[in-house]
Parts: structure tokens; C-alpha cells; sequence
């Protein structure tokens, strides 16, 4: 299948995917403070609650912390996510980035916490107290993917499911079936089109970087394809992608340029509910 035929095929599955969603994009010329949307650093914490801790009762490091009430004065709100407060997500600090492998939706070594108010006479030197490990910290340098605190900021945008999906090509096939006549169920993606048009799809639906709320994107496999289970998890939370640049200025790496997800289910999240959450990383 050539570009101009994969191309209708394209923009059907936008038709019938596209929503909006929240891109990330690290501000490099802001230092962030404990309150703000960030990634790494040191977390903003209700003083009331018991800080998480890993399977070793050890306690976890921030990923990223969202200021949902700061972020919707600086985009629109969507409706889909909780209107205030704070999200985070936290990792233990192992060889793993707090994974399991076989339990992936487990939270004992990583954690997905809502404060529905944020408690703005916490003091910086209150949280310190906790001695909280971040990323900054020379000790658990090889056990973070963040090498560098940094703030962020906020773009609303279209978006639209990518190849990275695990119901991408099965979309894609029943479309082009539709358009064309022809049932092409046994050939992959990467057989059905010729290259021009392959990379293309990928360009037109790329969803790489950081994101809240959209589609995923992955260096290896979805995997909620081969585990049925996991398919319960049908809405992506959050996206963080290495983030690394030429200039020197090196944020994120996981592993060898990969990239985590945090899924979780559309009815939890309109319950905020945040206890069950697949969380994945990969790599090339």
C-alpha cells in the first residue's frame, strides 16, 4: 500500500481517535519550587500523611508532582482529570526503577498519589525533615532515570492513536478493509505498507514525549496485547519519555532512550481513584 492510499486510511483513524490531551515540556528557564508541576526534586507533601515507601520499607523518590489547579490557570481543563490538587508519582530507587516485571500493576514499588487539596503553609525545611531521597542526589544517581530537577510547563493539543497501541492495527486493518474491499488480516502493519507510507503513519501519529492523558507510545510492545488482564488499564495517565539533548542539557534517560507509561481505568479515573495503575517501562 503506497502513501496516498494509507493516507485516507490515516486520516479516518484520526477522525475516529482524536481528543485532546496535555503535552509536557520542560522550562528550562524556571527553577521550580516545592508547589509546582515538576519533574524530579523534592516532592511537595501532606504533612498528615504517611510518605510511601517500597517493598523494603524504603522510601520512594518523586518522578513528577502535577499542580492540577496551577496547570488548568495555564491551559484549558478537559474534564477528564481532577480539576485541583496534586499528582505524583513516585519510583523506588533500584536497577528496575521500581518495575516488577511479572506485577506490573502492583503499587509496592512505586505509587501513584492524589492530594485533593494542596496544604500551601507546608514549608520546604518540614519536607526535608522526612529525608526524602531525589534524584539530585549523588547516591542514587544510577537508580534514577532523572538526572536534573525541572519545571514544566503545559500544551493542550490534538492527538491521535498511534501504532504504539495494542488496538492500532486491528483498527487500521478493519478501516482499510472498509475502504478497500480487501481483508489483509495476516499481514503486519510493516507488510501491508511500503515504506514511504510507513514512515509517514508513524510521522502523522507519532505520540513520543511527555503527556497527560492521550495515547501511549512504546520502543518495544503495549503490554496490555499479550495479557488480558491488563487491558482493564484502557486510558494512559501519564507518559514520561527520555528527554536528552546535544547541548549538555541531559534530563531523563531511561535505560537505553526509553520510555515509561502509567495506565489506568477511564471509570477509576473519573472516581479518582488511583489505587489500581499499570505502571511500564522500556527500551531499545
Amino acid at each position: 500500500m503506497d502513501w496516498k492510499e494509507a493516507k485516507t486510511v490515516v486520516e479516518e483513524i484520526k477522525r475516529r481517535t482524536g481528543k485532546k490531551a496535555y503535552s509536557l515540556v520542560i522550562d528550562k528557564g524556571r527553577q521550580p519550587d516545592l508547589f509546582d508541576s515538576k519533574f524530579g526534586g523534592l516532592p511537595y507533601w501532606d504533612m498528615e500523611k504517611e510518605y510511601p515507601v517500597d517493598s523494603e520499607k524504603k522510601k520512594l523518590m518523586l518522578l513528577a508532582q502535577i499542580n492540577l489547579e496551577r496547570m488548568f490557570q495555564e491551559v484549558e481543563y478537559d474534564g477528564v482529570l481532577p480539576e485541583t490538587g496534586m499528582l505524583q508519582f513516585f519510583i523506588a530507587l533500584d536497577d528496575v526503577y521500581g518495575m516488577d516485571f511479572d506485577e506490573p500493576d502492583v503499587q509496592k514499588n512505586f505509587r501513584v498519589v492524589y492530594h485533593e487539596k494542596v496544604n500551601y503553609e507546608v514549608a520546604e525545611a518540614q519536607v526535608k525533615s522526612l529525608h526524602i531521597p531525589v534524584c539530585t542526589d549523588d547516591d542514587f544517581e544510577e537508580y534514577s532515570p532523572i538526572w536534573r530537577e525541572a519545571s514544566i510547563k503545559f500544551i493542550r493539543k490534538n492527538v491521535y492513536m498511534g501504532e504504539g497501541d495494542y488496538r492500532f492495527s486491528m483498527l487500521f486493518h478493519e478501516i482499510q478493509k472498509e475502504k478497500s474491499g480487501e481483508q489483509q488480516e495476516e499481514l503486519s502493519l510493516y507488510q501491508l505498507l511500503d515504506d514511504e507510507a510507513y514512515d509517514n503513519m508513524q510521522e502523522e501519529l507519532s505520540n513520543e514525549k511527555h503527556w497527560l492523558t492521550g495515547y501511549p507510545y512504546f520502543t518495544q510492545t503495549d503490554p496490555r496485547e499479550y495479557e488480558e488482564k491488563y487491558q482493564y488499564y484502557d486510558t494512559l495517565l501519564f507518559q514520561m519519555d527520555s528527554d536528552y539533548g546535544d547541548d549538555g542539557e541531559d534530563y531523563i534517560m531511561w535505560g537505553d532512550a526509553g520510555v515509561a507509561n502509567f495506565f489506568i481505568n477511564q471509570k477509576d479515573l473519573e472516581k479518582r481513584d488511583f489505587s489500581r495503575i499499570l505502571y511500564n517501562w522500556d527500551c531499545c
